[in-house]
């Protein structure tokens, strides 16, 4: 019995000091793990609090804003803060208007040239260019009778340029006062009355006589001298328009044209054989 007891006894004693030798005093080295562990903690809360609570702040802006817009305008939130885009609800859209803007034909652009060189011409004469049509008779008509009249009365007309002058002229040239009161040659159907090219103010009528076509124009009319409408018809004899010096002229007469079936043919023969 004692000799077990003297065994348990130095057993119990080792066991001590085993136990005692592994107890070892906590080193500096020991404390730093739970150290860093409590730092690291400490920055991903302080991550957390610094992106969590402005988000949370600007969802809450939002949503009060949408429940009381009275309250907050987001003009208000957009002023504090730069990179906003605010657009006004009462912004609208202006239509672009074409009205100034004309496409200009060739025939447009001649027709300009021409009334710049006739307004040039009547600066530099210091006359008017136009004519009352309430000093003129319109109740007139050519003399003689029959289906081709001539286009003026001839008393105090002097004939100009004939038919062919120069190698290009198409027609005849009657020269007289300015408002000279000019008449349809024929009766027929007016195709054109107003600014014409080179003629200036014009009309030209389309008839047809004995079943062939002829059309007769009457250029240089005086401006406002015109007197007749696109479309109308008019009788032969009848008062067409008054003479001038507009489009390419260099004085007040009538240049009249004759067209057979679409062919030119001297005017004045013309007259000479059919006017009563």
């Amino acid at each position: 019995m004692r000799d077990m007891a003297r065994t348990a006894k130095h057993r119990v004693a080792r066991t001590s000091t085993t136990v005692a030798r592994t107890r070892k005093p906590l080193s500096g080295r020991s404390f730093r793990k739970p150290l860093r562990s409590v730092v690291t903690l400490s920055m991903v809360g302080g991550l957390v609090l610094t992106v969590a609570l402005p988000a949370y702040a600007a969802f809450s802006t939002t949503s009060e804003l949408t429940t009381a817009s009275e309250a907050v305008t987001i003009e208000q939130v957009a002023a504090d803060n730069a990179q906003s885009l605010v657009v006004a609800s009462d912004v609208t859209t202006t239509g672009l208007s074409r009205s100034s803007y004309a496409a200009t034909t060739a025939e447009e652009v001649e027709k300009k040239k021409a009334a710049e060189a006739a307004a040039a011409r009547v600066a530099a004469s210091g006359s008017s260019a136009s004519v009352s049509s309430a000093s003129v008779d319109l109740n007139m008509v050519a003399p003689g009778s029959g289906a081709v009249r001539w286009p003026l009365d001839m008393s105090g007309i002097t004939v100009g340029r004939g038919f062919g002058a120069d190698g290009y002229h198409q027609g005849i040239d009657l020269l007289g006062p300015q408002g000279t009161a000019e008449y349809a040659a024929a009766a027929g159907t007016v195709r054109v009355a107003g600014w014409y090219y080179g003629y200036g103010y014009a009309v030209v009528l389309d008839s047809v006589i004995n079943g062939q076509t002829v059309t007769t124009l009457y250029g240089h009319m005086v401006e406002g001298g015109v007197l007749v409408t696109p479309g109308q018809y008019v009788e032969a004899g009848q008062i067409i328009g008054l003479m001038g010096s507009t489009g390419s002229s260099t004085a007040n007469h009538l240049h009249f044209e004759v067209r057979l079936n679409g062919g030119l043919v001297d005017p004045y023969a013309w007259l000479l054989s059919n006017a009563g």
